[in-house]
Formats: structure tokens, sequence, C-alpha cells
């Protein structure tokens, strides 16, 4: 099951025992001011039973949150740091391709036009310089940006968070509550009606 779905399921399984605690609150309530001492006892152990059902899910959705919050930070922290490696990597070219043209090598138009987008005045230097270095033996290079490719697409942080996989943590809650149910005398068909 995803981590979405998990959410899903277990809000929905939240709200369901909070309006069936809600209905057993206000049954338990009517048969105290008319006096009936057995439909009480049972209404209290099935309250009983609902409400530690409850703070169970609570607590498997609570589970289920900061594991959503911790995929979703793990997931942009990632995404932080292919960014600044990406910059970096742009950066070192910048400083290659400058390095070159400085020299006083060939390089491909398309980078020369690279460094002038990124910094005129850095490109302007760079040109000065192949000047000071025009006896020097020149050497023609190929791209630095030949070998990138397309981008592949990102995901939000929310979205792989969503679709982590996590099993079935309501199974855990349900089946703890339903041995609990069983153990106090009531069974699941009971608390149903």
């Amino acid at each position: 099951m995803k981590l979405g779905q998990a959410k899903k399921a277990a809000m929905e399984h939240l709200d369901t025992l909070y309006w069936k605690k809600k209905d057993l609150s206000e049954k338990l309530k009517e048969t105290q001011s008319s006096g009936v001492n057995f439909d009480r006892v049972e209404l209290s152990k099935e309250l009983s039973a609902i409400e530690s059902e409850y703070e169970q899910t609570k607590g498997v959705m609570e589970k289920l949150s900061l594991m959503d919050a911790n995929i979703q930070n793990a997931e942009a922290a990632r995404q932080q740091s292919e960014a600044i490696a990406e910059y970096a990597e742009t950066m070192m070219k910048i400083l290659e391709l400058f390095r070159r043209i400085a020299k006083g090598d060939q390089v491909p138009p398309a980078d020369e036009k690279k460094l002038m987008e990124y910094d005129p005045k850095m490109y302007m230097l760079a040109k000065n310089m192949a000047l000071m270095n025009q006896n020097a033996e020149k050497e023609k290079h190929d791209s630095l940006w030949e070998d990138e490719g397309t981008e592949e697409e990102r995901m939000e942080p929310a979205e792989v968070a969503a679709n982590t996989e996590v099993g079935n943590p309501m199974a855990e809650a349900t089946t703890s509550s339903d041995s609990v149910g069983q153990s106090d005398g009531t069974s699941s068909s009971a608390a149903s009606t």
C-alpha cells in the first residue's frame, strides 16, 4: 500500500471511529437518564473498545504523517543537493572554458557564447588574455556541454512521499483492536450494532 493510500485509509477509519464513539457516548448518556444498568455496562465496554481502537489508529496516523514529512524532507534535500551539484559542475565548466579561451585555445562557438551569456566581462577578459597569448601553442577543444542530455522530469516531494510503499499499517491497528474487543467480551459485530 502506498503512503498516500494508507493515510487516506487511516483518516477514513478515524472518522468512522469518531462517529461511532460519538453515537455510543450519546446512547450512554440516554441510558444514564433512564436508569437501565445492563445496557449501560455493555455500552461502556463497547465505547472503551472503540476508544482504544481510535487511539491506536490515531497513533498509526501520526506515524504515517511523520513518515510522510520525513520522506518529503529527504526528497527536497536530495533535489537541492542535485541542483547544487549541477550548479557546481556548470561553474567548473565556465572556469575551464575561461582558462581555455584565455590561453588562446580554440573552443566551439557555442561554448564561447555560453561564457559571454554567463558574464560578458569575464568573456572580454578571457579574449584580452588570449590576445596576450597569441604566440603560444593553441589547442582545439571539444565542447564542454556536449554530454548534457535532456533533463529528467523531477517529482515534487509530496508526490514522492505519497507514492512510497509502506505495506499495510492499518492491519496492525485493526488486528490489535479486534483482540481488545474480544477480550472485553464484545465482538466486532456487537460494535457495529
